[in-house]
């Protein structure tokens, strides 16, 4: 089972490779089989395909992401609170999300969860 230390370090990972756009490096955060749920409540990204196409989707735009307080990292999940914020057409809109991590064996994530509703949305 992944250490607290390795899942808290692959966020901060996660979180650098959105800040400068590296594609490949968010996929190799996760597993082959892996589902990605975002926002909860959407339909499931299955296998690194559709991740791959969904972060490349992602990141048409410049992203400014920040970790919004600690990681928990317990048993084989982790949770975190950050911001996205990106620019459209001069106007800024930030994210606030809640993302859970399910790690394998191997350290790789094989479930990401993001919660976030409309209010958690601002623009301006």
């Amino acid at each position: 089972m992944p250490t607290p230390e390795f899942m808290q370090a692959a966020v901060h990972a996660y979180v650098r490779a959105l800040n400068v756009a590296d594609l490949d490096a968010i996929v190799a955060l996760y597993a082959d089989d892996a589902v990605l749920e975002d926002p909860v409540g959407s339909v499931p990204q299955r296998g690194l395909a559709d991740i791959r196409a969904f972060f490349a989707r992602s990141l048409r735009l410049p992203l400014q992401v920040e970790l919004e307080g600690q990681i928990r990292a317990v048993a084989d999940e982790v949770a975190f609170a950050f911001s996205v914020s990106f620019e459209i057409k001069g106007q800024r809109t930030t994210i606030r999300p809640i993302d859970v991590f399910r790690f394998n064996e191997a350290g790789r994530i094989v479930q990401m969860r993001a919660f976030f509703g409309p209010s958690d949305i601002t623009t301006g």
